[in-house]
């Protein structure tokens, strides 16, 4: 054989073996289920991706209106607190007190209330033999 024709064979086994390759990894059983996997591992990463982002919009539009509203009940308060001096004169304010015993002595009355009772006074006879039995 001469030099033409042996590289004419290398050429030929190589582009073969790497056609061969191509092929083999576009059919093989194993290259479909990798392929399948990677498009599933994709998806499932876009997946969180896009779960993050909600999550993160969320939590920001939660923690607006959360400053709105604190910002909304100093703005309350200091309405309440400026227009009570002008509504209520000093004669008024001395007989509008909260009387926080009064509180503590609705709770003492419920708690001395007397509980009822799980059991019977008298017993069942249920463990009595047949002679102590009327």
């Amino acid at each position: 054989m001469d030099k033409v024709m042996i590289t004419y064979l290398v050429i030929g086994v190589v582009v073969g073996f790497i056609i061969c390759l191509i092929f083999m990894n576009d059919i093989s059983p194993k290259a479909r289920k990798y392929a399948k996997l990677k498009r599933d591992l994709d998806q499932a990463h876009a997946d969180l991706d896009s779960q993050k982002q909600m999550l993160v919009k969320h939590f920001s539009h939660s923690a607006e209106i959360l400053d709105n509203m604190a910002k909304d009940f100093r703005r309350l308060y200091q309405h309440m607190a400026e227009n009570s001096s002008k509504l209520v004169s000093e004669n008024d304010k001395s007989v509008i007190q909260l009387d926080s015993d009064s509180d503590k002595k609705v709770t003492q009355n419920l708690s001395h209330e007397k509980q009822p009772k799980d059991y019977s006074e008298n017993s069942s006879g249920l463990f009595k033999s047949e002679d102590y039995k009327l």
